[in-house]
């Protein structure tokens, strides 16, 4: 679907969204937008992929969902998958 290096996109849309959060095993992945600014999203449930615009959550310490961002699909200029944590040895 999506490789290694990050896709540009002409028109992002919610479909591409469900995509990226569909994907078994789950793989976290950075939206970057036309303003510069970028979004991780580490989690499917840190994101919602509505009609007009995507809802993602910033991630709080502990993996806990914070404040959201309504970022409307054509402000998305391309996705960068990246890898997963690991978890630390205890």
């Amino acid at each position: 679907m999506f490789g290694k290096n990050a896709p540009s996109f002409a028109s992002m849309s919610a479909k591409d969204i469900r995509d990226l959060i569909r994907v078994t095993p789950f793989k976290p992945f950075r939206l970057h937008l036309a303003d510069g600014k970028s979004l991780r999203v580490s989690h499917p449930d840190f994101v919602i992929a509505s009609p007009e615009l995507a809802v993602v959550a910033n991630e709080l310490p502990h993996g806990i969902p914070g404040e959201l961002n309504l970022i409307p699909y054509e402000h998305i200029v391309r996705v960068e998958l990246l890898p997963r944590r690991t978890a630390k040895a205890a």
